[in-house]
């Protein structure tokens, strides 16, 4: 009989495919394009030798052979996480990989310093990004830890509360409607921002050039659009101007900080990545609870 294997990176396709309800979606999710997902589950199709999903089916509906693997799947990845997690503790018991929204990036200077200064020992891996997407790597084991900004997990800490300002300088457009910068991806920040421009009826339309929060910010620095940021993100980026009081009322109210943890996250890691967080959010204006 010939021994047939199944990769984990198609298990986690699959899942993917199962939580983000689509093959569209789940590529986003994964960072691929779509026809590498639907490449995948052919492969995984071929080495299972039955189909995993319905034909023709919108939206996507399992077979029982797919629910069935599914169910082995979250097993195997869990698994497979906590092997490489054991392994990385003999290796190293002050190693950790950890993500920080991209909101907060700015207390990674303060934060690096720190660690230098107080734990020159300690190995890690930094990875920013948005929140969400940190929560769903967190969720796969792709990280052990990640501070995050307004988006809570089943095992999290809540840190304090982000204040935010208004930023930019930019013309009304001839019907009185302001440019706004948000991102396109499931952002609470840009939740939080339209949220207060609807409960205060303002006017506006968004930039059609903004993707992430570089974009975002870039186009604020450069003139053509509003958005809102930490309060004292302007310290940092000098180009970054606060807007003038009046232009759209008082900044959004403050976003929750949370440090969330994966659910193998090591004992060390707890210790590491509070410190971690801590040192993080001195640079910041994050208000107690």
């Amino acid at each position: 009989m010939v021994q047939r294997d199944i990769e984990v990176k198609l298990l986690r396709t699959l899942v993917a495919i199962v939580d983000e309800n689509g093959f569209a979606r789940a590529a986003q999710t994964l960072h691929v394009t779509q026809p590498t997902v639907s490449q995948q589950m052919q492969r995984l199709e071929s080495v299972i030798q039955a189909p995993l999903f319905q034909r023709g089916k919108r939206p996507v509906q399992l077979t029982p052979v797919g629910r069935e693997l599914v169910a082995h799947a979250r097993r195997v990845i869990l698994l497979n996480s906590e092997v490489l997690s054991e392994l990385s503790a003999i290796h190293s018991h002050q190693s950790f990989s950890m993500g920080c929204s991209v909101h907060l990036a700015d207390g990674l200077k303060s934060m690096i310093s720190q660690l230098a200064l107080e734990r020159p020992q300690l190995r890690g891996t930094m990875t920013t990004g948005l929140s969400s997407a940190l929560a769903d790597g967190l969720a796969r084991g792709e990280f052990e830890a990640a501070l995050l900004l307004g988006t809570e997990t089943p095992r999290s800490e809540v840190l304090g509360r982000l204040r935010l300002a208004w930023f930019g300088e930019a013309p009304l457009d001839s019907g009185g409607s302001l440019p706004m910068a948000f991102d396109s991806g499931r952002s609470t920040l840009s939740t939080r921002i339209m949220d207060t421009l609807a409960e205060r009826k303002v006017a506006w339309h968004s930039v059609p050039w903004c993707s992430d929060p570089l974009s975002i910010r870039a186009s604020v620095q450069a003139g053509l659009a509003y958005t809102a940021l930490p309060a004292n993100t302007h310290h940092n980026h000098l180009s970054l101007r606060p807007t003038p009081a009046g232009l759209l009322g008082p900044p959004p109210e403050p976003l929750l900080v949370h440090l969330a943890f994966s659910s193998t996250a090591r004992k060390p890691v707890l210790e590491a990545a509070r410190a971690v967080a801590r040192a993080t959010l001195r640079a910041l204006p994050v208000l107690p609870l």
